[in-house]
């Protein structure tokens, strides 16, 4: 899950949520200095958590629909040299 969404999902949890404890004559202690901008900012809040989840999981998909490159390796032509991981190799020296 992108940082998006996880932060629109706090974001529409505080807003949402904030009207629902107006109702009930209580408050988020983290947005209590915004209880007297109530409804509108919780509404706004919520809102604009709902457009982050909606970008997050956009942008996910279109990650997720982008093919990855694939990269092959040809197998060594027969007769030729094979190295093995960790050896170098070096070019035949005729002496």
């Amino acid at each position: 899950m992108s940082i998006l969404v996880r932060v629109g999902a706090l974001f529409a949890f505080l807003g949402f949520g904030s009207l629902v404890l107006k109702q009930l004559g209580r408050t988020f202690i983290l947005i209590e200095w915004a209880d007297d901008m109530q409804p509108g900012f919780g509404i706004a809040l919520g809102v604009g958590g709902l457009v982050l989840i909606a970008v997050g999981l956009l942008l996910g998909r279109a990650k997720a629909a982008k093919p990855q490159p694939q990269v092959t390796q040809q197998p060594p032509a027969p007769g030729a040299p094979q190295a093995y991981p960790g050896q170098q190799q070096y070019p035949n020296q005729q002496g």
